[in-house]
């Protein structure tokens, strides 16, 4: 009788130890499946890649344009005070005979040419601004397509519990002072001045426009450096919790 219970008792334990591995296991291939991209995020990352190619070449012509628009404006000034300098340095003519009617030709032909540069050149500032107005429109069409793709792009909800057992502390959904640097009254300032609510609108934020938003928030929120936020919170959204905790610790503070 004895031997049959223990036999049992070994099954039993058996059995447990098995489904324990086994329940590891399975969720340890959920973890794996929730953090690789799908075909389907695959396709709309490479998307956003030929969306930045596409606007990186109009910024950098946008900028060029900026460049001859300014040469040009300077260019005309000058010619418009070449004219002016012309016409004041030639006297007015009481009766233009002799020696004086000779000259006041040459007057005219110089003043001409120079009336004609001022037009071509402010011709070539309009075209030059109607050229900057279009490549505005485009760079923001291609900002906006570029801001609802990352919208779109947004991974599901990762593993709270998970992330717990790995931080050492309970996480909720999205909240910005999980990332290292950002306490409550950043995220408030974040939420209200950049309209940064979730670890995925901070993940596509820019640094730059970080640092600019506690500059404006005043002095005591300036000592923070965000240089690192977005990618801690990028590391959140997709549940790289143990990627996440690494370099929190490595960070002092988040500068």
């Amino acid at each position: 009788m004895s031997y049959t219970l223990a036999k049992w008792a070994l099954w039993l334990i058996a059995s447990a130890v098995i489904g324990v591995t086994v329940g590891w296991l399975l969720r340890g291939l959920r973890r794996n499946a929730a953090v690789e991209p799908s075909a389907e995020d695959a396709a709309e990352l490479e998307l956003l890649r030929d969306r930045v190619a596409d606007l990186e070449p109009i910024a950098a012509d946008h900028a060029r344009l900026h460049l001859e628009l300014e040469e040009a404006k300077a260019s005309a000034a000058e010619v418009k005070r070449s004219a002016a300098r012309v016409v004041s340095e030639t006297p007015a003519p009481a009766a233009p005979t002799g020696a004086a009617a000779a000259a006041d030709p040459g007057v005219v032909v110089e003043r001409d040419r120079l009336a004609a540069l001022v037009v071509e050149h402010e011709t070539t500032i309009g075209d030059l601004r109607a050229r900057l107005w279009n490549h505005e429109a485009r760079i923001g069409e291609l900002q906006s397509q570029l801001s609802s793709q990352n919208a779109a792009t947004a991974p599901p909800e990762p593993d709270l519990e998970a992330g717990a057992a790995v931080i050492g502390e309970k996480v909720r959904f999205n909240d910005l002072t999980v990332v290292e640097g950002i306490g409550p009254k950043i995220a408030d300032m974040l939420h209200i001045n950049g309209g940064i609510k979730t670890w995925w609108d901070l993940h596509n934020a820019d640094a730059e426009m970080l640092r600019s938003l506690l500059a404006a928030a005043g002095p005591r929120f300036q000592i923070h450096d965000p240089g690192s936020w977005p990618h801690q919170a990028g590391l959140l959204a997709r549940g790289q919790w143990q990627e996440f905790k690494t370099l929190a610790d490595a960070l002092k503070g988040g500068r």
